[in-house]
Parts: structure tokens; C-alpha cells; sequence
């Protein structure tokens, strides 16, 4: 009795790409999530006011906030006005060409803002700029 040439022959391996997609699908949702989650944690709720010469610059940087209540943060965590001017300092020595960018919400207070840029001054950043956003909607300019 001759065995069916099936059960003769090793069975070929198969590479089964469903299970592969899904993996990669989950992934990618993952890090879009997780990128999304940092730039909220990163702005303390603070909306940017709007700006038609705003632009994307690619510097180092460091970020300080000031929220609606005058709240102030140097990267993520909260700071005093005494610990921003000494913290600003360390991170100007170590890099003289360091960008200090400030975000203030729209619906802040513009004293508290001059204030805390001031304080950036008193560390010695010798470049400093204002966070914006691009308008919504974008009419043309009169010139």
C-alpha cells in the first residue's frame, strides 16, 4: 500500500500576514496616541494665540509656559520665578545658542507674559520668541 504523496512531502511553512497587519496596526495607533498625549502634556492647556508670520523653526530649545492663571513651567514640571531665572541660566551657559520659547494662553494676562520674559532676560537668554499658530483661516494681506 503506497501513503498519499501529501503525507511523503514535508508541508511548506506559511507566512500568514493577518496577524502581521493587526500587529502593526496596533503600533501605529499606539504611537499616534502616545504622540498626541505628549504635546498636550507638553502645552499645560495653554491656547496659543494666533499669528499669520508664525513659522516652525528646527533649534534647540527650551519651552516656558505661562498658563491662564500665571502659572509657570520650563519644559514639564512647575517652576518659581526664582528657579526659572537659575534654571534658565544652567541651560544658557551650557548652550549660549539655545532658544527660549514662551507660550502664554491667548486668554492670559500680557503683564504676567512681559513679566516671565523679563525673568528669562535675567538668565541671560540671549534668544527668546513667542509661540503662536497659524490662523484658522487664512485671509490675504493688504499691503
Amino acid at each position: 500500500m503506497r501513503l498519499p504523496r501529501t503525507l511523503l512531502e514535508p508541508r511548506r511553512g506559511r507566512i500568514e500576514i493577518i496577524p502581521m497587519i493587526d500587529a502593526i496596526f496596533f503600533l501605529l495607533v499606539y504611537f499616534i496616541m502616545t504622540s498626541l498625549s505628549l504635546t498636550q502634556m507638553e502645552t499645560h492647556g495653554i491656547t496659543l494665540p494666533e499669528s499669520r508670520t508664525a513659522s516652525v523653526k528646527a533649534e534647540k530649545k527650551i519651552v516656558v509656559s505661562v498658563t491662564k492663571n500665571g502659572d509657570l513651567y520650563l519644559e514639564a514640571s512647575r517652576v518659581t520665578e526664582q528657579e526659572l531665572v537659575r534654571r534658565v541660566a544652567a541651560k544658557v551657559a551650557a548652550d549660549p545658542k539655545i532658544v527660549v520659547v514662551l507660550t502664554g494662553d491667548r486668554n492670559g494676562d500680557a503683564a504676567g507674559l512681559l513679566r516671565v520674559f523679563d525673568l528669562v532676560k535675567q538668565g541671560d537668554a540671549g534668544r527668546v520668541v513667542f509661540a503662536t499658530e497659524p490662523p484658522k483661516s487664512v485671509a490675504p494681506v493688504d499691503r
